[in-house]
């Protein structure tokens, strides 16, 4: 069995070209072969690109489609990469879009691309996001603002796409306004307050998740896309539930969480923060962003109570054997 390992990941650059970096381990010389498709339905949609010294680590490469999602292969010493694809969906007015496929089980499985995506607020996407969001064939949109955010803030989407609300408690703007009318609010205040938010979701919100599995274990509903204000709490902790069912790695879940730090800027938040006092404005960031504390308080809270996220997975979420079976037969490559 070769022990060569190709890790790799697509991003877009600033004149819309696919940036293509790979590293090998353990270090190889030669030539990698790269091989394109803008399908990944089959290892046969693939087609050779170019190939490239091992050494090069990176290709830029036009797109040969409408520039949206295009998939990757790598193949050096025999060995066959991942299927890779740009992670980043980048919207004009719809932040923290991205797909939660590709990443590896450990059992060396892979999550399918294009199937489930994450985004922060759709209520003000404009109609240049709203056919993006169309050409990325999404099906099914669930909402996991409360309902008073997502009355005062409709959802601007296709009339073909299924929007299913399943309200949680994330920190959505109106929420956090009302916190910081305490001035003696500071950035401590502000971590305590999102991990316990996060156990009252994790505790409170077990119907909203079952559903949420329910729908995924219907293949009819895919391409899913969860969205709430953010797109890092509620949304956050749903994706961790549905990449920890597939096999996905505590380690890989923490950095798909993390993503967000990249793609939220809490300078840019609704809110007025510059008048607000410096204690205020660091309680502001810490809440307005992701940190390991807050995703490992709400694990560590399932394990002491439950005994192990799969305990809760199962007796509180109804994510049966045959559940996850069926996960993984729609979310996992069969090749």
């Amino acid at each position: 069995m070769s022990t060569v390992k190709i890790t790799s990941v697509v991003e877009k650059d600033k004149e819309g070209d696919f940036l293509l970096k790979w590293e090998v381990s353990p270090d190889q010389e030669g030539t990698i072969d790269i091989y394109s498709s803008l399908t990944d339905s089959s290892m046969t949609s693939f087609t050779p690109l170019t190939s490239k010294k091992v050494t090069d680590q990176v290709l830029r490469i036009s797109p040969a489609g409408s520039g949206l999602r295009e998939y990757f292969l790598l193949r050096t010493a025999g060995v066959y990469s991942g299927v890779v694809a740009n992670r980043i969906i980048e919207m004009n007015n719809v932040k923290n879009f991205r797909d939660i496929g590709g990443y590896s089980t450990t059992d060396n499985r892979q999550i399918k691309w294009g199937e489930i995506y994450r985004s922060a607020n759709l209520s003000d996407a404009t109609l240049y996001d709203q056919e993006r969001i169309r050409r990325l064939n999404i099906k099914t949109i669930i909402d996991f603002r409360s309902e008073r955010t997502a009355k005062k803030y409709p959802l601007l989407l296709h009339p073909s796409i299924r929007k299913i609300a399943l309200p949680l408690s994330p920190m959505d703007a109106e929420k956090l306004d009302e916190q910081l009318k305490d001035a003696g609010f500071d950035r401590s205040d502000a971590i305590r307050y999102v991990q316990e938010a996060y156990v009252d979701i994790v505790e409170n919100h077990k119907e909203q998740f079952g559903e949420m599995f329910d729908i995924l274990t219907n293949d009819s509903n895919y391409p899913v896309l969860l969205t709430e204000s953010l797109g890092k709490d509620g949304v956050g902790l749903a994706s961790y539930f549905i990449l920890y069912a597939l096999g996905v790695p505590h380690g890989t879940l923490e950095e798909d969480y993390m993503l967000s730090n990249q793609e939220i800027d809490p300078a840019k938040a609704k809110m007025d923060a510059q008048n607000l006092s410096e204690p205020l404005q660091e309680a502001v960031t810490a809440m307005l962003s992701v940190n390991r504390a807050y995703l490992n308080y709400a694990i560590d809270y399932i394990k002491q109570k439950y005994g192990s996220v799969d305990n809760y997975l199962e007796k509180e979420l109804r994510v049966t054997s045959g559940k996850k079976n069926l996960l993984r037969k729609y979310l996992l490559y069969q090749y």
